[in-house]
């Protein structure tokens, strides 16, 4: 049998033989027996190995090395192809031992490069991580920055809408009454303390107004009892809302309250 055909066979075992040299296997094999049985042979013994080692793409290159292997191992003075004898396995076994050692050696480029492109993308996320972190850091320092900002605008503007007024009397008789007024214009809502204030007569209950200038009358903002001791603490918001309130005033009226005011006013407020 030809060298040139063996060389042919060992290619179309592991796929690599095409075109003109494929077709020129096939119609010799198909009318010699010899070369028939090696091709049927080298094709068994490349399956063998392809249950072993996992199905690799191989190089373009491994085509050359096969056949300068088998050429080398021909000019050392192997003999001829037999179907039953050892020249068969040992032509089998270069070719075998070629194929996977050419396959090792691009596998283990492979993973090398694998390798280093992992490493170079490891690199570049660590960065990209602390890029991060160092933005992350920084908004959140712009932002504790605001909320304090934040709350120090809010607590400004709270106490910018809280007007307190001190309520006096020109009465002698609830002179010596302490009476004071925090209002917030914002809520449109007050809360109004009185001290050492002298007892109502029997039927008559304290109300609080507040004068807004843009309405004809002061507005009724509800009646306030106080306690045996003159004390009365209470939360109050006028029945109708007001735009501007220039000062706060306390009378006495009939029980229950009234309103518009018909009873004598006993404390005003700037």
């Amino acid at each position: 049998m030809e060298e040139r055909f063996e060389e042919l066979a060992a290619l179309n075992a592991f796929g690599m033989l095409e075109g003109n040299e494929k077709r020129t296997l096939d119609g010799i094999a198909f009318h010699n027996r010899a070369l028939k049985d090696l091709c049927a042979d080298l094709e068994e013994a490349a399956a063998h190995l392809a249950g072993v080692v996992a199905p690799q793409v191989p190089p373009s290159a491994i085509k050359g090395r096969i056949l300068q292997r088998i050429r080398s191992r021909r000019a050392g003075g192997s003999a001829a192809y037999s179907s039953g004898g050892s020249v068969f396995w040992t032509l089998t076994g270069w070719a075998a031992a070629a194929a996977f050692a050419a396959s090792s050696a691009w596998l283990w480029v492979g993973r090398e490069r694998i390798q280093t492109q992992l490493a170079s993308v490891s690199s570049e996320l660590a960065v990209v991580e602390k890029a991060r972190e160092s933005l992350r850091e920084g908004f959140q320092k712009q932002i504790d920055a605001l909320k304090v900002e934040i709350a120090s605008l809010q607590k400004r503007d709270a106490l910018a809408q809280v007007r307190i007024a001190t309520l006096q009397s020109s009465v002698d008789t609830y002179k010596q009454g302490v009476a004071v007024v925090v209002w917030d214009s914002e809520k449109h809502q007050g809360v109004l303390k009185l001290e050492k204030m002298p007892p109502v007569e029997i039927g008559k209950d304290y109300q609080l107004w507040v004068v807004d200038p843009n309405q004809p009358a002061p507005v009724d903002a509800g009646i306030v009892r106080v306690d045996d001791a003159g004390f009365a603490k209470v939360e109050f918001k006028p029945v109708t809302d007001v735009t501007e309130v220039s000062r706060f005033a306390l009378s006495v009226e009939k029980q229950g309250g009234v309103p518009k005011g018909e009873g004598p006013i006993v404390l005003i407020g700037p």
